[in-house]
This record gives C-alpha cells, structure tokens and sequence, in this order.
C-alpha cells in the first residue's frame, strides 16, 4: 500500500507534467506508474468530527475500515482520553497480515511514528505522543507511539524512516547531529533494546546511507532504519545530509526484498510523507518532487512483485489547498508564470502571477509581514527557484488540508473492487476481502 500524504488530484496532475517537463516532453501527455494503474476510483476523506479530515484519521480509515475523529489512531471515535484507548481499539491490516503469519513493514520519509506509519501499529487518542515527552499527566498509563511500535519488534520486520529522537533519552547525543539529543523522559533507548532483543534474529540497524547499503536482504529478517531525528530530507535536499539517506525507492526495494522471502506473503505500507510537509510550507516545487518520488517507489514496486498474487493499492490521505491552471499554454513551465514565461499575462493590478496558486498558507500574496499591502511583484525567476512559495488567498502560518475527495489506484487481485465512488474505509475491506484477513464481513464489496 503507497500513500501520497497529501496528494490531491491537482497534485498527481501537476507532478505528472512535472515529470514529464524533467525527461524534455510538453509533460501533459506523460504516463506515471500511477497512470497506468489499470483501476481507479473515488474516495470520501472526511472524518466522524471533520469536514476537512487530518492524517491521523484518514489513516485509520483505511488501515481499519472504521471512521474515526481527528486526532486519532487505530481506535475509533469514542476513544478521547487516555482510559479510553483499551475499550475502543480497532484491528489494522498489518496487525490482520501478522495473525495470518505474514511479515510486515512499514517505509515513510517522515518520523516513523508520525500519523500514516503509525496507524498501522499503534493505537492512541493523541497522534503526537510520539514519545514520552508529549504525555500529560492524564495519559501516564498509557504507551507513547515509539514504545508501541518497539512491543510489536518481532512483528514488524522491515522499519525504515527518520524519527530517532522518540526512541533515545534526553541524554543520547545523535549520531548525525551532535547537537540534537533523543527525548525519552523515560531514560530508555528503544534502538539498543531493539537490538539486543533482536540479536538472535538476524536483525540490523542502521542510520545512514552507507549502512543501508550494505544490508543484505537475503541474511537480513529485522531491520530498522532510522536515517533523522526527525523526519527525513526533502529529496531536492537529499544530498546535502551529513549522514545521506536512500530514497523512497531505495528503501521500498529493500524492504520488499527482505519481506518477499516469507511464503505466506507480506503488508507493507509505504508513504510519501514529505509531500504533505511541502504543501504545509506552501513549497510547490518541493512537494512535486515527493510526488515523483511516489511515483518511482511504485515503478520499483510493480517491478518487484507479481500483479497475479499481490494487490498494490495507491491513494492519498487528503488533498490540499493547491490548484493549478491559469490559462498555461500547453508545455508551459509548470512552475512559471501564466499563461507562459515568455508571454505573462497581467492580473487586474498589472502584476504578473503563476500558473500555481494555493488558496490558503505562508505564501500569501501581500507583500513581506504586512497583510494589507498589495500584492507581492512575481518575476519569471520563480520558475527556477525551489524556495519560492506560490501566492496564496489567505495569510496562514501553514497552509492546510482540503476537504475534497482523492483518488484511488489498484493493481492486483480483487483490485477491481476500487472502482466507483466509496467511503476512504473500503481500501481496508478491500484488502481484507482480497487477502483473506479478519473477519471478513464486509458485506458492500461489489461482487
């Protein structure tokens, strides 16, 4: 399963005149790896308390098949504290996937405790406990996300992500960073009890590119892979980590490879999750690129699996308030200004604008601080410039989630099951239906 975070369809357009704009065609015409999905359908996001969902429930939705309230992971609505957690949990595929003697792994290119991983293991009322610093006094019983995902170490064969801090004490100086120090209250250091705890299981652990390299596959069962403190480079950014760090594809390649060596088959859950970060920052360029780096996990994902035995699912949590079009001439730079570069159209203030926009965000279009000037002066420069920010309608600290519906993709058994228009929890009972996990009780599954 590959979630886009954050890939709206104006997104997945974009990225897919991106790509194609970066191999020298007009980039209109362009087929993804997501194009040539051979399914698609239509998904509802919105969550049991919000219009506009956040990743925490979306994930859940389609981890679980049950709709939850903002905020929450692995349990449904009802669970608003605490003492709530135990009552109100709900079953995730991977926890399905691992009863049914499948191997399991997670890949993001955000904390791996962050909301879309996490919800694949974890069960929580606050999606920020990633560690015991984020607890109040209310939530002392109950385990941080970082804790969770170390009780399900044997569970969980393939981690690979950023997110060290959550896992090492206040006293651990990172090993990329020396500056930054872990988190944990606790005083635990959940990477060496992995460790230790995984000697006997043919386990590695690494946090840069080098180390990652060199794992084998065929000697490796566990491995966890934590490449930042926190979440990972932005892959236009990649190559300035001190340490390095693979890319999405990279790691999906190596944890499929790891994963595929059990019989009984694997889940494995891979995220984009920078592209939701990019879109936060109003940063267009930065968050097209995350999606060309979907795309390519994908590619490598197909390529490594069988379209008879394994159904690959693609979707995004939530769209985001990013729009494109203006009038652009066809072949016109993506990120430039409208209609064309060459020929720029003015606005009713005689400035100039670009085919992007976002509707709310930090890109607002007055100029510097004040809010009530006019509109910022756009030069042809910006389509160059990978820290520009496109205007937006709204001055927002950051921009945020849309409400709107995003699209599903499918290859595989039972794949065909994602046509139509569904609710964002039938991904799971597909899952479930085409994998022969849980219950099986969906009733709505169009035979």
């Amino acid at each position: 399963m590959l979630i886009g975070d954050g890939m709206s369809l104006g997104t997945s357009t974009a990225g897919r005149i991106l790509i194609g704009q970066k191999l020298g065609h007009s980039g209109e015409e362009y087929v993804t790896s997501l194009d040539s999905m051979p399914h698609s359908g239509i998904l509802k996001t919105y969550s049991v308390d919000r219009q506009t969902p956040d990743s925490a429930s979306t994930a859940t939705a389609f981890m679980t098949g049950v709709k939850t309230g903002n905020m929450r992971l692995g349990v449904n609505a009802a669970a608003t504290s605490c003492s709530d957690v135990e009552a109100n949990k709900v079953t995730t595929n991977l926890e399905y996937a691992v009863a049914a003697g499948k191997s399991s792994g997670i890949v993001t290119t955000t904390r791996v405790q962050h909301a879309t991983p996490a919800a694949a293991y974890a069960h929580t009322h606050k999606r920020y406990l990633y560690s015991d610093n984020k607890k109040s006094r209310k939530d002392r019983n109950c385990d941080d996300i970082a804790v969770q995902l170390f009780k399900k170490r044997r569970d969980i064969q393939v981690i690979l992500g950023g997110g060290r801090a959550h896992m090492t004490p206040v006293s651990k100086r990172d090993e990329e960073f020396r500056r930054s120090y872990g988190e944990r209250r606790d005083g635990r250091n959940l990477i060496r009890e992995w460790r230790r705890s995984l000697k006997e299981y043919n386990a590695s652990y690494v946090w840069n590119k080098a180390q990652f390299d060199a794992v084998d596959p065929q000697t490796t069962d566990h491995l966890m892979g934590l490449f930042s403190p926190y979440e990972m480079q932005y892959s236009l950014n990649r190559d300035t980590d001190k340490g390095g760090e693979p890319s999405l594809a990279e790691m999906t390649e190596k944890a499929i490879k790891i994963l595929s060596k059990n019989d009984k088959g694997f889940f494995l859950l891979i995220e984009s999750g920078m592209l939701d970060k990019a879109h936060h920052e109003g940063r267009a360029k930065f968050a097209l690129e995350e999606f060309h780096e979907l795309d390519k996990a994908l590619a490598v994902a197909r390529n490594l699996t069988d379209s008879d035995e394994t159904i690959i699912i693609v979707s995004a949590d939530h769209g985001h308030m990013f729009m494109f079009g203006a009038n652009g001439f066809r072949g016109s730079n993506i990120f430039g200004l409208a209609p064309g570069q060459e020929r720029p159209n003015e606005a009713l203030d005689g400035k100039f604008y670009t085919t992007i926009v976002y509707g709310n965000g930090p890109g607002h279009a007055a100029s510097g601080n004040n809010i009530r000037a006019s509109r910022q002066t756009v030069e042809t420069w910006v389509a160059d410039s990978k820290w520009y920010r496109p205007q937006s309608a709204v001055p927002l600290k950051a921009e945020t989630h849309s409400a709107e519906d995003v699209i599903v993709y499918g290859s595989g058994p039972m794949s065909h099951l994602l046509t139509g228009v569904h609710e964002q929890t039938h991904i799971a009972r597909v899952v479930q239906y085409a994998a022969c996990l849980g219950k099986l009780d969906y009733i709505a599954i169009r035979r």
